[in-house]
């Protein structure tokens, strides 16, 4: 799905870092609201949710602006023909070997296949973490690769699941990503604890304005998405997604945060 270039309301002014703990001051009042619902992923990703509640989520998120929606793939078939059936401008993200990642590099492709030709606009594949911890990089960077040669044009967004791993660990993920060619660094699946801004600026020293960064992982409220902002992330995977645009819209009148947050996105401004 073509989706056309983001809002020019930019995210990352990582010029004035804070520490995570403080409050949040400055975001409404200098973000537009559409670059904003452009900078998050929408996830469904619960193995509980029924198709009832996904139709609902997808209309959700379309109605209010969102870019994109991580499903699970037996739900994408569904999830495709209820984005385009009612013309929603709307990508929907596969999951490769997810939660896990711990999939043959054979399989992992398969599956990529599989979610491209049912109707995938971009890849969200989680790393062979086993691979990553026990230093066997050459097979770890080839099976990146390999992906990446499955997704073509897709974006890839490879997940690192940094509350697992060590300082050091996160950042050689994210050097292979880099090195691989994927688009994205995506830190968790949310399964394993939430993630940490830190991580967040860890990964942007990192990969620089090289790659995205999708921040995900216990991402609740307005004030959680302007903290991984912040920090270097330019987009954001949360199941609260409408409800975070919904706190944006009922709070932008009286901009109760202030006006001295400036965002600016670190990875290709003229994307």
């Amino acid at each position: 799905m073509e989706t056309g270039s983001p809002p020019m309301g930019r995210i990352n002014d990582t010029s004035t870092i804070r520490e995570p703990e403080e409050p949040v001051q400055g975001f409404i009042g200098r973000i537009d609201r559409e670059a904003l619902a452009w900078a998050l992923d929408g996830a469904a990703l619960d193995p509980t949710v029924t198709s009832v509640e996904l139709a609902d989520y997808l209309d959700r998120c379309a109605l209010a602006g969102i870019r994109a929606v991580c499903v699970l793939p037996r739900h994408l078939a569904e999830a495709r023909a209820r984005v385009d059936d009612r013309g929603f401008a709307l990508n929907l993200c596969g999951v490769v070997d997810f939660p896990l990642g711990a999939n043959p590099p054979a399989q992992k492709e398969a599956e990529a296949g599989r979610l491209i030709d049912g109707g995938a606009d971009e890849l969200d594949a989680v790393m062979s973490l086993g691979l990553l911890r026990s230093g066997r990089y050459r097979e770890l960077l080839d099976e990146l690769r390999r992906l990446k040669a499955v997704a073509g044009p897709r974006v890839l967004k490879i997940i690192i699941e940094t509350p697992l791993l060590t300082n050091d660990l996160k950042a050689r993920a994210a050097e292979f990503c880099l090195e691989a060619g994927a688009d994205c660094v995506k830190t968790s699946t949310g399964f394993h604890g939430p993630t940490k801004t830190a991580d967040v600026r860890l990964v942007r020293e990192v990969v620089g304005s090289e790659l995205d960064i999708k921040a995900a992982g216990g991402i609740r409220t307005l004030d959680d998405a302007a903290r991984f902002f912040e920090a270097g992330a330019n987009r954001l995977g949360a199941s609260r997604a409408p409800d975070i645009l919904a706190e944006f819209d009922r709070n932008r009148d009286g901009n109760r945060m202030g006006s001295t947050f400036n965002w600016t996105d670190p990875c290709r401004p003229d994307r």
